[in-house]
């Protein structure tokens, strides 16, 4: 399992777990991922690389000379990439979404710098706990 698809597990099953997604009516924690309904409230990728811009460019699939049809893997980490890891949640209002997470968005971005020895995370000790977080607004 890729590092997308086990933040949209996590991420999934805690949309269960506190109700924003009825199993009721979504089903499994595999019928909402087969079915996509995560992406009501989360829509977009778990990261991308971070460069010159913000959003910089790149391919995530390797590269084929020939189209086959064929899906094509994702490419490899290699030393010197920086990548961005940032699931986050953003609830809107809706009908059967508790009405206590409405306008709540949460996202926790770390940056990482692939080297030949491992990653290398940038912000390893930006705060990320709520306790953490609420200290450091305090100064």
């Amino acid at each position: 399992m890729n590092g997308h698809n086990a933040a949209v597990r996590v991420l999934a099953q805690g949309m269960l777990d506190f109700k924003l997604l009825d199993a009721n009516k979504v089903g499994s924690i595999d019928d909402v991922i087969e079915k996509q309904a995560y992406r009501k409230f989360y829509m977009h990728g778990t990261g991308h690389w971070l460069g010159l811009d913000v959003h910089d460019c790149g391919h995530y699939h390797q590269q084929n000379t020939q189209e086959t049809g064929a899906a094509r893997p994702w490419r490899n980490l290699e030393a010197g990439m920086v990548i961005t890891i940032e699931p986050g949640i953003y609830v809107r209002p809706g009908e059967g979404v508790p009405e206590q997470f409405w306008d709540i968005g949460i996202r926790i971005e770390d940056d990482i710098l692939i080297t030949a020895n491992g990653p290398h995370n940038f912000s390893a000790d930006a705060p990320k706990t709520v306790q953490e977080i609420e200290a450091a607004m305090k100064g």
